[in-house]
């Protein structure tokens, strides 16, 4: 996975942010599309819906060419 990359959150994934008061909490309500920031084996940073999360990565998936207009 490169940063830039798109890939596709599921409903129902959480996602979380360091806050500068505290961590922010989320789940997906329904399926969206991420903009891959970077991470680990294990979690990723991505942008979604205007801001920047943490989520495991085994919850998404990259876009493929064929997806992606």
């Amino acid at each position: 996975m490169n940063q830039g990359d798109l890939i596709h959150i599921p409903q129902g994934v959480q996602l979380w942010s360091d806050a500068g008061s505290g961590m922010r909490h989320r789940t997906t309500d329904r399926p969206i599309v991420g903009v891959y920031l970077g991470g680990t084996n294990a979690v990723y940073q991505v942008y979604a819906n205007g801001a920047e999360w943490n989520l495991k990565r085994r919850d998404v998936y990259p876009l493929e060419n064929e997806y992606v207009s």
